[in-house]
Order: C-alpha cells, then sequence, then structure tokens
C-alpha cells in the first residue's frame, strides 16, 4: 500500500509495465488518471465521478479498469478524483424533469416484492396477468371494449351483400375525390359545409366496418372455437399477421451497412425495373373481395361459426381467470368477488366520513373545513382499497354512468348497487356507535339537527330553495365526472401508477369545500340514502324522509349530473367509439336490436313461437 501510494502521490512519475497502454486500458504515463479512477459510462447512461461502480462487485475487472475495494476508500488513502465534475443535467442526459427521473430496471425491481420458490404453484391466481379481464377503475385507465352498436349484424351485413356500396360512394356521389384509404384513417378535411362531412363521414364508418368484418370472416379469429368467447384485454388487439414475424431467425441474415445484399443463384432473375428508386406504394391491409359487378361481396355467412353478433367481442363474457379457492368461502368470494370489494371500499369510506362529521359536530368548535379534508381523503383510501378489483366507483351514479358511457357491464349493476347501499346502512350505524356516548352527552344539551346533518344531506338554511339545492347536487357531480373520465382517459394525460386515487381524493375535498355549504353535497345517492336507513333503524323520526330533498338531491340531481359530465366531457374532448355521444343513430338503433335479441335467446320467445306456428 506504501508503494501504492508514493506512486499516486508522483504523478509525473511514469508506471509500471504492468499496465500497458493498450485499446482496452486507455492509460497512458501523460495521463496520470488512475485505471481505477476511470469512469464507465453506457450508452445513454453517464456515471457520476462520485457514484459506486460495477453494483457492488469488488474486484470485478471490464477491459482493464478494476474497481477499488470499499476497504481502501474507507482507509482515507485514496485521492479526490482528477476526472471533471459533472452536472446534473449532464449525468441525466437532459432527460431529468420535475416529475423525477425515469424509471430504471434497477427501480422497478427494487419495488418488485419477494416472491418465494413454489408460491406461483400453491396460488396460480398471483401470476395471472393484471388486465385478465376489463375493470372499470377509478385507480387507473378505463379499458377500452367493443359495444354491440360498434360491430354489424349478420342481417345487416346479409342486406350489405345485395345493395354494397363501392368506397367513398357517398362522397363521389356530391362530386369528392377522396381516397377511401384515407378516409378509414378519419382524415377527413375541414370544411364548412355540413353535407360534405356527414358523406366523407358515413364513407368512412362503412369502410372501417367492412374491412372489420372482412377480417373476421377471411378467418382472422379462425383459431377460436365455435361460439368461444374472448377476453377483452389491452394487449389482445385485433392485429393482421405479419409475415416478416413468421419468418424464422435462421432465414435471416445480417447486412453490413452500405453493402449491397449479395444475389442468390437460385433466386428467379428479374427485370432491370424490378429493381428502381421509385417509393414503395402502400399495400391495402385486406384484399378487397368485389363480385363481378363491382360491389363488395362477403363470405358464407350461413355457417354455424357466425353468430349473430358475428364476433365474440360482442357477446356476454365469462372470464375464464384462475382462482386459489383454498376454501369454500372462497369460492364464494370468487363470484361475488367485486360487490364485495366496493362493500367494503364503501364502508371504509364513509364511516371515516361520519366519524369526522360527528368529531367536529359533538366538539361544537371544531373547523368545519376539517370534514372536507376527511372526506377526500377517505375517498382515497376506498379507491386504493377495491380500485383494481370493482373499480372503487364508491357511488352509483358513478356506476351508472360508467355504464352508459364507457360499456360497464349491466349484469354488474344490482350486485354494485346493493353493496353501495349495504357498506353506507352499515358505516352509519358502525360510526353511530363508536360515537354513541359522546352523541348521548350532546344531545343533552342541543337539539338532534346537528347529529342528523353529520349523516345525511338537505337543505342547511332555510332559504335554500329546492332548485339551488337541485342543482348544488347537480353541478358538483358533473365536476366529479368530467375529472375521473379525464383521468380514466389514456389518450388524454392520466397521471402515474398509484397517483388517480389520490388526485380524486383532492377533487372530493375541492368539491366539498365548494359545494358543501348550501347542502351538504352528497354527490351520491348511497352516501345519503344509506345513513338515512340506518338513522330510522336507530329511532329517529320518519322527518328524515318527509322533506323531499333526499330524492330530487342525492338521486336525481346525483345521477342526472353524473349524465350531464359524461355528455359534456365526451362531446369536447372523447373520441372513442364505445360512446353515445360518438354513435350515430343507426347504431344506437343497433344496439338496441341486438339487446332485444339477446333477451329473446335467453327468455326462450323466439322457440316458443316457432313451436306455437308449428302447432297451429
Amino acid at each position: 500500500m506504501s508503494g501504492a501510494r508514493s506512486e499516486r502521490s508522483q504523478p509525473g512519475r511514469e508506471r509500471s509495465s504492468t499496465n500497458p497502454v493498450s485499446p482496452t486500458n486507455p492509460v497512458s504515463p501523460r495521463n496520470p488518471v488512475s485505471p481505477t479512477r476511470a469512469r464507465v459510462s453506457v450508452e445513454g447512461d453517464p456515471v457520476s465521478p462520485t457514484r459506486g461502480y460495477f453494483g457492488g462487485n469488488e474486484g470485478v475487472e471490464i477491459e482493464g479498469m478494476r474497481r477499488r475495494s470499499t476497504a481502501s476508500r474507507r482507509s482515507g488513502n485514496s485521492v479526490p478524483s482528477l476526472a471533471p465534475r459533472t452536472t446534473l443535467a449532464q449525468r441525466t442526459t437532459g432527460k431529468f424533469t420535475l416529475a423525477g427521473p425515469e424509471e430504471t430496471p434497477q427501480l422497478r425491481l427494487s419495488h418488485e416484492p419477494f416472491v418465494a420458490p413454489g408460491y406461483g404453484d400453491l396460488n396460480p391466481s398471483y401470476e395471472q396477468p393484471n388486465n385478465a379481464k376489463p375493470v372499470w377503475s377509478l385507480a387507473k385507465p378505463l379499458p377500452r371494449v367493443v359495444r354491440p352498436g360498434m360491430v354489424p349484424t349478420k342481417e345487416e351485413l346479409l342486406q350489405n351483400r345485395q345493395n354494397a356500396q363501392l368506397p367513398a360512394e357517398n362522397s363521389q356521389k356530391i362530386g369528392l375525390d377522396v381516397d377511401p384509404n384515407e378516409l378509414e384513417m378519419g382524415r377527413i378535411e375541414k370544411t364548412a359545409d355540413p353535407r360534405i362531412m356527414a358523406a366523407q363521414v358515413e364513407d368512412a364508418r362503412l369502410q372501417r366496418e367492412q374491412n372489420f368484418m372482412n377480417k373476421i370472416l377471411n378467418g382472422e379469429t379462425a383459431t377460436q372455437r365455435p361460439g368461444s368467447r374472448i377476453s377483452r384485454t389491452s394487449s389482445m388487439r385485433m392485429r393482421r399477421p405479419s409475415q416478416r414475424n413468421n419468418q424464422s431467425q435462421e432465414q435471416l441474415s445480417t447486412v453490413d451497412e452500405g453493402a449491397n445484399p449479395s444475389v442468390d443463384d437460385n433466386e428467379p432473375s428479374r427485370p432491370p425495373e424490378y429493381y428502381t428508386d421509385d417509393p414503395l406504394q402502400p399495400v391495402p391491409e385486406e384484399p378487397e373481395i368485389l363480385d363481378d359487378q363491382g360491389k363488395f361481396d362477403f363470405p358464407s355467412l350461413d355457417e354455424a361459426t357466425c353468430p349473430e353478433d358475428l364476433h365474440p367481442l360482442v357477446q356476454e363474457l365469462v372470464e375464464d381467470e384462475v382462482h386459489n379457492n383454498h376454501t369454500t368461502w372462497s369460492v364464494i368470494r370468487t363470484h361475488h368477488r367485486e360487490a364485495l370489494a366496493e362493500a367494503l371500499a364503501v364502508f371504509v369510506q364513509l364511516t371515516i366520513g361520519f366519524c369526522a362529521d360527528l368529531s367536529v359536530t359533538v366538539a361544537n368548535a371544531g373547523n368545519p373545513n376539517t370534514t372536507d379534508w376527511a372526506w377526500g381523503f377517505a375517498t382515497m383510501m376506498g379507491i386504493y382499497i377495491s380500485g383494481g378489483i370493482s373499480g372503487a366507483h364508491l357511488n352509483p351514479a358513478v356506476t351508472i354512468m360508467l355504464w352508459f358511457y364507457r360499456g360497464f357491464p349491466k349484469r354488474l349493476m344490482p350486485e354494485y348497487f346493493a353493496a353501495q347501499f349495504i357498506g353506507a346502512f352499515c358505516a352509519g350505524l358502525v360510526a353511530y356507535g363508536i360515537y354513541y356516548e359522546s352523541i348521548q352527552y350532546y344531545l343533552a344539551s342541543n337539539a338532534d339537527t346537528g347529529i342528523i346533518n353529520s349523516f345525511v344531506t338537505g337543505q342547511r338554511e332555510k332559504w335554500i330553495n329546492p332548485q339551488t339545492a337541485f342543482f348544488n347536487e347537480f353541478v358538483g357531480t358533473a365536476f366529479l365526472v368530467v375529472t375521473v373520465l379525464a383521468l380514466g382517459d389514456d389518450q388524454n394525460a392520466p397521471p402515474g401508477a398509484g397517483m388517480n386515487s389520490f388526485i380524486i381524493g383532492l377533487v372530493i375535498t375541492c368539491l366539498s369545500i365548494a359545494f358543501s355549504y348550501q347542502t351538504g353535497a352528497a354527490l351520491n345517492p348511497s352516501r345519503d340514502f344509506g345513513p338515512r336507513l340506518a338513522l330510522l333503524a336507530l329511532g329517529y323520526p320518519s322527518e328524515l324522509f318527509l322533506n323531499a330533498y333526499w330524492f330530487y338531491g342525492p338521486w336525481v340531481g346525483a345521477i342526472s349530473g353524473a349524465f350531464g359530465g359524461g355528455f359534456l366531457y365526451d362531446f369536447f374532448i372523447f373520441t372513442g367509439g364505445e360512446s353515445p355521444v360518438n354513435y350515430p343513430l343507426e347504431r344506437s338503433q343497433r344496439a338496441l336490436r341486438k339487446s332485444r335479441m339477446k333477451w329473446k335467446k335467453r327468455l326462450h320467445i323466439g322457440k316458443k313461437q316457432e313451436e306455437q306456428t308449428a302447432v297451429a
């Protein structure tokens, strides 16, 4: 060590021949920087001179550079690095933002939990992907689904087969010279004539639907069993298989940059005009199927493999999920997991909110703004509890809105409503029980109005008329829904993972501060109706339901506000075809026809009519 120190203390002294200058050891006598101090940088990831190298591997040599042991650095015998200092911008290569550095593999792995060997074998659902089925969640972007009105029925295709239109036929009728491929991609030029826009929009929609159905009828889903149903996941998208990707790696060879590829002797000769510098012409994704008259023709639609909806994406889903099911209760929980998670989240949220209201009321000197913050963070907790399972709607108005505007399955709506109201009812009972003694002490010298207002909403002042109370709930719920849809839109600016819950909690705090003075800001039918039933069960007078506010405020005002907020966001911003705002009238009629057809099948109405006709 002394010899090493003497050498480092004399920078002008030549080094021994044990470290010769080579391409792998770029250290020369004129460059006194120690190879142990040489900075290592990976492409796009420069290393700070103050940071350790090689991730803690002592004595690892890479290209002639050896990391100095931690013992020698701790001994204080090392000298400061002679490498120039770097700035934060240089170390982050300009990628540093106020949102923090980009996620690296090391950072991502540091957040991964420890999983014991064999855990996945005993718990197969753990290895199941998170998006095995769609979850209309307030904790992450909303799913993109194919709704019944977006896919033509077999009857419509049969009609189009007889009276098929040429591509861009409507546009050509009014004298427009347009490219059908451009229309299919939605590239419609700006114009002041709504008639021209309507013709191009109609052609674009028909072109997309025809190409989509051609893919299905030509065997795009040939791997599916007849009548099988597939999961609507964000990772499964209808993509045409690429021939380039199907080639094996053995058939691919590398060609040096700038060199001409060798010509295979077995390759057939091509004319000179084959090799040209002209740009390649775009190749259509699917060949157009035309009959002798130039009209679109479709393959046979009489096969049993083609259901009425012509695609399993628009059928009711039966998810083939994997579950652990260690006990009998786990089987019951599997079939009602979403409803149970929703009930638990509502119970936690409302219990905290009611207790916060009671604490301010019985203290008789508390700050009312405390309850606004409590309701916001209670909502955040509820979304964190069940956001990945049920979606944590916490609100029947939000559930109805997501069904109407985003395709939430209506078969789940009764369970969600029951869970939300039962959770609210139980929360009212538990909060009252926790504060029972304080409530009795408060009632000894005060009226019960403050206790009732801690659980239910209503006109807080006598001068607030029904119209004001209604629009207070309407506007507050509309703003809440607009924010929820914006956070769930993956084409807008969705926050990072886990931030949706926190942001919605802050939104609830803001809305409570803005709208709670006049009515208490229910913004939620279950938040008001559940505790009303709880107070009625605890012996409070039936006057709780004599004021009609409980109906036109939290029910009519909140639900209509949810529909209004959904319309505002989809009308001004959202572009997805699953929203009825983006539905043409014929799509809505198509969806209604499909719904009637499904109910006839479920109720066996068609079979009964056929049997009656056969008997007659």
